[in-house]
């Protein structure tokens, strides 16, 4: 099947999409990709959407902000993928389904027996209607419901371009996100969780401090001074004593423990911090990786990979791009490669990736309301 995939970051920076011929399984063939930028009045919007998320408590309606933010992301993303469409000469009759994450405006994992809630909001119908093309989105849902931890759900996609590259094993793949996430392949199947955040405070901090988006190549980090005592105080969140798999949302950490740092020893002291749960996170897996792969924007983050290289000496650490894997399209890509899976009612998510009981499927499927045409045939 040909699929557009489509991706948007808690970074709130744009839209990721990725063109993908799959069978949900074996076939993976690359086509186009994008990243064009998120408008600045939807930033605005989704910045004012997750803070009522964060303050929207159990068991009541949701914020009303949540059905504007929906309608606005639904026409961010007709608007990019019309352009990536004509950039690429392509039209929306060429693809069989598209695969949509939605705006992650709330994740809470399961804690004390209480399942989680998890919210990326989209509305699948109507953009099912607007392109005339099946779509899937809400792939986290059934998860929770379950009682899993709904992230990370890229491993499944990882285990594939793993087995197509014929990679040795054990094997991780870290993707360097808002939050980090790490992907353990071995003889013994799948193991994932979240480690910690990558970019997420560091970028926060750079424009608290009006410094810009990013530390370009982690340069800024690299000549600051690492507080060891505000890693430990880090280090020492609940998060880091629960066994895996879990989950965390963004916003879990925050830039408290640093505020009275220098800009410089602030990004260094958050860049050791990611290292430092990022590691916490591999010595969970058991394994000892024979290769490690970077995913994420992070991996653009010299400082931060140089430091991981040295840390996980003697594994090989390369970048996806050594491997011809699109280090920028990758989770555009996992949620083509996962509504295919979800079309055909296979699994998504694992014991050892979600915590979920058995192996599940997810994803909701909406079909243009002009032709309620079934995929099977």
């Amino acid at each position: 099947m040909k699929v557009l995939g489509f991706m948007t970051g808690t970074s709130l920076d744009g839209v990721d999409m990725a063109m993908l011929e799959t069978d949900g399984e074996d076939q993976v063939v690359f086509g186009p990709w994008a990243e064009l930028p998120m408008p600045a009045e939807t930033r605005s919007l989704l910045e004012a959407t997750i803070r009522a998320a964060l303050n929207w408590p159990r068991g009541e309606a949701e914020p009303a902000i949540f059905d504007e933010a929906r309608r606005a992301i639904v026409e961010c993303h007709f608007r990019s993928a019309s352009d990536f469409l004509t950039r690429n000469d392509l039209n929306f009759s060429d693809f069989d389904v598209l695969g949509v994450h939605g705006q992650t405006v709330l994740h809470e994992r399961p804690k004390n027996g209480v399942k989680g809630r998890t919210v990326q909001l989209f509305d699948g119908q109507a953009f099912a209607d607007l392109t005339g093309v099946p779509v899937v989105c809400d792939f986290r849902q059934a998860d929770i419901e379950a009682g899993g931890e709904a992230a990370p759900l890229m491993p499944v996609y990882h285990q594939a371009l793993v087995e197509n590259a014929g990679l040795d094993l054990p094997l991780v793949v870290i993707n360097l996100g808002g939050v980090a996430n790490i992907t353990a392949i071995s003889d013994k199947g799948l193991m994932a969780m979240d480690t910690g955040p990558a970019n997420g405070l560091m970028d926060q901090w750079m424009r608290l401090h009006g410094r810009g988006d990013f530390d370009h190549e982690g340069r800024i980090a690299a000549s600051g001074r690492v507080h060891e005592n505000i890693v430990a105080q880090y280090m020492s969140h609940a998060f880091f004593r629960a066994s895996a798999p879990k989950s965390l949302d963004r916003y879990d950490f925050t830039l408290q423990a640093i505020g009275g740092l220098d800009f410089e020893d602030g990004l260094a002291t958050l860049s050791a911090f990611t290292l430092q749960s990022l590691l916490a996170g591999i010595d969970l897996t058991g394994i000892k990786p024979k290769t490690v792969v970077l995913a994420g924007g992070g991996r653009h983050n010299r400082h931060l990979v140089d430091q991981i290289k040295t840390a996980l000496a003697p594994a090989a650490v390369r970048l996806a791009e050594d491997l011809s894997w699109r280090g920028d399209a990758l989770e555009a890509e996992g949620f083509a490669y996962m509504a295919v899976r979800s079309l055909k009612g296979l699994p998504i998510s694992f014991p050892g990736t979600t915590g979920v009981r058995a192996p599940l499927t997810g994803g909701r499927i909406s079909y243009p309301k002009a032709s309620r045409q079934s995929l099977a045939g």
